[in-house]
């Protein structure tokens, strides 16, 4: 996307506004970033970003819960969103 002239474009935008507020992360900037940094340095950040502070697993990037440590949490409420407690 980030090498396409209508970058970003119309659907990219809505799209974008969407992740922002439903996972609290922007595909723009994302892109802005491997465009700038490259894709491993992103892959790496984003590895360190979404890596749970006390287990070391992975958080889910869709709920910001750690898919090891609030695995009880999930199995009650599969569709668990940001901020619902």
């Amino acid at each position: 996307c980030f090498e396409c002239e209508k970058f970003p474009c119309r659907r990219l935008k809505s799209l974008d506004k969407r992740y922002r507020t439903k996972y609290h992360m922007s595909m723009i900037e994302n892109l802005e970033f491997i465009k700038e940094h490259g894709m491993e340095r992103f892959r790496e950040e984003e590895a360190a970003k979404w890596r749970c502070p006390e287990c070391g697993e992975q958080i889910c990037c869709h709920n910001g819960l750690c898919l090891n440590c609030s695995l009880d949490k999930l199995r009650q409420n599969r569709k668990y969103r940001w901020d619902e407690e």
